[in-house]
């Protein structure tokens, strides 16, 4: 649904000592040797590797001896990194809320990706984990408690803002359709925000 999207590889060295770019270098030359038909560019903090329709990012990595991992932070210095934890919150949270978070997540992201990305995919997908949906009962309404949580600061682009609003109008129409008993028109309201 998002031509944009990824998959990301981090990979381990076990040899350490070094700075990111020696690490970043040696992804390129595995690239540029095992797929030199493809197109293959340095994006720090990863190697981007296009294969075809589908983009892989090798992310360079070393593990820590009290745990977790660093990755560059740009070609000079490191950062700290637990790949792990958001993935054990996301299938905690997606468990207690009877596995309504991932699908509220997918479609968060294709209607963020369909509008030129207005929020840092990875950001929007930690935000929902975030959120709490006390009255939520389908998908619909995960989907909805979403987008009413869902803020911008001031300083922002206005077009991201004109966006946003633009959602939440379609979600005050759909729930007038709903009260008026109009769930076809409803429906087709909300294929304006998610098309199919």
């Amino acid at each position: 649904m998002d031509e944009h999207s990824d998959i990301d590889y981090m990979v381990v060295f076990s040899d350490s000592g070094y700075m990111p770019q020696t690490y970043l270098d040696r992804l390129k030359r595995f690239a540029e040797i095992y797929y030199s038909s493809s197109d293959i560019k340095q994006s720090s903090p990863s190697v981007v590797l296009q294969l075809n329709h589908i983009k892989f990012d090798l992310v360079p990595a070393l593990k820590q001896s009290y745990g977790g991992y660093k990755i560059p932070n740009g070609p000079g210095a490191w950062q700290e990194t637990n790949p792990n934890d958001f993935n054990a919150k996301l299938t905690a949270k997606n468990t207690a809320e009877l596995s309504m978070i991932k699908p509220t997540i997918r479609l968060a992201k294709f209607w963020n990706a369909s509008n030129g990305y207005i929020y840092d995919s990875y950001l929007l997908e930690k935000y929902i984990v975030g959120l709490s949906f006390p009255t939520a009962l389908n998908q619909r309404d995960y989907l909805f408690t979403t987008f009413d949580n869902l803020t911008l600061s001031y300083d922002q682009p206005q077009w991201r803002k004109d966006k946003l609003a633009r959602a939440k109008d379609i979600i005050e129409k759909v729930r007038q359709l709903e009260r008026d008993e109009m769930p076809h028109t409803a429906e087709g309201e909300v294929k304006k925000l998610i098309p199919e």
